[in-house]
């Protein structure tokens, strides 16, 4: 049976879903375009260092020579190249952290108790006392989450990965990760205190259900669970944001965002397009995150 009032079915519940490899895999994939980024920054400086060594040898023979400026520019060629390198580090970077930090809000989400199935108002007399234990169990399991939710509050603080030693990183992007980190520390305190109460709802309906068998055994009668369809609607809403919370932005798009800005970091690697591929990569990270909208 579906939960009360129309919410949504239960999404999938696999190991790879709960532990979000979807959703982890774009941060992964991040951190290899770092690793990238790393080497082929260490390379341009090793070979610029080797250059103007060069340089330095010939200009002691005869300083005028050609060869010596060419080094030279060859030299400042690769230097530039290293620094723009640096600051797509920088942004690469302050994307994985805040896909990161999406993701882990995510996760949680999918590790919400599985309410599917929960009894409706109209509940038959013969019924009650099931429908009151389903109730209850169900409180148990929420109680369970929001102490779930709290270790994973206490998680954040180490949950941004540290930046490369190389890259170039502002104010902005720093105060980027920062922002987001408080905006999931908020979700989760605000997703604690909606827990907590869905809980206390679910007992009273377990309560609920208690009274009313314990009124019509004493002839007195009462309409099912009148008068509870708000806190039935409650309920329903509660379940629904959790499962807008489990599910961010559309994958096609960003797979695409991820390829493009691939791409566009092998351009900035192996040709001479460094201006145009540090705004190409900059433009393909805000894309990326596009996809993955945050949730307060």
């Amino acid at each position: 049976m579906r939960p009360p009032n129309g919410s949504p079915p239960a999404l999938p519940v696999g190991a790879a879903w709960r532990s979000g490899q979807d959703l982890l895999g774009y941060p992964q994939r991040l951190a290899a375009l770092e690793g990238r980024l790393q080497q082929s920054h260490a390379d341009a400086l090793d070979q610029a260092a080797h250059l103007r060594s060069r340089a330095e040898r010939l200009s002691s023979k005869d300083e005028g020579s050609d060869l010596v400026v060419r080094y030279g520019a060859d030299a400042a060629m690769l230097e530039t190249r290293a620094a723009s390198m640096r600051r797509v580090m920088g942004l690469v970077w302050r994307s994985r952290a805040i896909l990161v930090l999406r993701a882990h809000v995510a996760i949680t989400a999918r590790a919400r108790p599985d309410l599917d199935g929960l009894p409706g108002a109209d509940v038959p007399e013969a019924q009650l006392q099931r429908a009151a234990g389903r109730y209850e169990d169900a409180a148990e399991r929420v109680r369970a989450y929001v102490i779930h939710v709290e270790s994973r509050l206490a998680d954040l603080a180490v949950a941004v990965p540290p930046p490369p030693s190389e890259a170039e990183l502002d104010g902005d992007d720093r105060a980027a990760v920062r922002a987001e980190q408080a905006r999931a520390r908020e979700t989760y305190i605000a997703l604690q205190n909606r827990m907590d109460r869905l809980a206390d709802t679910l007992s009273y309906l377990a309560d609920r259900c208690l009274t009313r068998q314990v009124v019509q055994r004493t002839n007195q009668g009462v309409d099912g669970l009148a008068g509870s369809e708000g806190i039935l609607e409650e309920v329903s809403e509660a379940l629904a944001a959790l499962g807008d919370l489990a599910e961010l932005g559309d994958r096609q798009l960003a797979d695409t965002a991820m390829d493009n800005l691939a791409e566009d970091i092998s351009q900035l690697e192996q040709a001479g397009l460094d201006v145009q591929a540090e705004a190409e990569a900059s433009l393909e990270i805000e894309r990326l995150l596009e996809q993955f909208p945050g949730r307060q």
